[in-house]
């Protein structure tokens, strides 16, 4: 072998290595890194998939979260339903039955068959990708797939399996981001990032805490643990747009889905019965100390903490229902 043909081959690993470097670091959930690395969609690697599909459907890859992606079976009804972005696999080589004349293989090669939206088959175009349009050929497919091969139905018999992500709740990228970001309350107060939300769900937890009298109890455990968790599911709702129902911004509480407006709200309302309960708290001090027998402040202080223990159970449950609830 020629010194020439050794260095282009080094060349040729070098750039590969890179590439895949690139491409691991630019995505958010591992799946999709593994979709790329199976074939079929690096067509351009500048120019490819990945960018063309972010550029038309304005998606963030590395914003998308672990779990993003999920595996099905390619029977699966789920496969063409709107909104739902379809990752054809065939895993295994295999004999290709719909091989016609010299233009198309007698073998199916492993790698991304094809990618559809919504049931729609994508192919390139000037602006990105999209569905089959004038000038659209087997040629411009995004995927592996050829011709007498597109069609969903002969999809679902070819491939092994199928990894699908829902295009809606992810679509918008930054800019849905920026324009939601308005919209995150925090008692009267309006922010427009998690981090200063953050920092003043921290400062009126501290301020109420230091008007404490006394020893601490659950009730203060309760509380902590909750600002823990609300301040960590804004962060993962402002870095990551996920659109649900009604196009409301969507954060993970415990594992569960719960609409990111709802996780701010519950925290003003718990910010709120913990000042009471502290207040009640300190009352009931005083009455002790100037040796009044009353038990008002007892009740109202147990009514208060039992309020908070519902908001603490619900957060740690991930229970939508009951964060709007409570």
């Amino acid at each position: 072998m020629k010194k020439s043909d050794i260095k282009q081959i080094i060349r040729e690993e070098v750039i590969q290595l890179i590439k895949e470097q690139y491409l691991t670091e630019a995505f958010g959930d591992p799946l999709l890194a593994k979709i790329n690395k199976l074939g079929g969609l690096d067509r351009n690697w500048r120019k490819g998939f990945w960018d063309s599909a972010a550029k038309t459907y304005d998606l963030a890859w590395d914003k998308l979260p672990k779990g993003t992606l999920r595996k099905y079976a390619p029977e699966s009804g789920i496969a063409t339903k709107d909104g739902i972005m379809t990752f054809w696999v065939v895993k295994t080589e295999k004999p290709n039955p719909y091989q016609t004349g010299y233009m198309t293989s007698y073998n199916i090669r492993p790698g991304v068959l094809a990618v559809t939206l919504g049931g729609k088959i994508q192919y390139y175009n000037r602006g990105g990708i999209g569905p089959k349009g004038s000038g659209s050929s087997a040629s411009s497919v995004v995927g592996k797939g050829e011709r007498g091969q597109l069609m969903v139905k002969k999809l679902k018999e070819l491939a092994d399996e199928i990894y699908i992500f829902d295009l809606g709740q992810f679509r918008g990228g930054t800019t849905a981001l920026k324009a939601k970001r308005a919209d995150l309350k925090l008692g009267k107060d309006t922010f427009t990032d998690h981090k200063a939300w953050k920092r003043a769900n921290l400062d009126r937890y501290k301020d109420i805490l230091n008007a404490r009298v006394g020893s601490r109890d659950q009730v203060d455990k309760m509380v902590a643990d909750i600002v823990k968790i609300a301040n960590e599911a804004v962060k993962t709702g402002m870095e990551v747009v996920k659109m649900g129902k009604y196009d409301r911004m969507m954060t993970t509480v415990s594992g569960n889905e719960v609409e990111l407006e709802v996780v701010a709200n519950s925290m003003t309302r718990t910010l709120r019965l913990y000042a009471q309960y502290i207040k009640y708290a300190n009352d009931a001090e005083k009455e002790k100390d100037q040796g009044y027998g009353g038990n008002y402040y007892d009740k109202s202080m147990k009514q208060t903490a039992g309020d908070i223990k519902r908001i603490h159970v619900a957060f740690k449950q991930g229970n939508a229902s009951n964060i709007q609830r409570y």
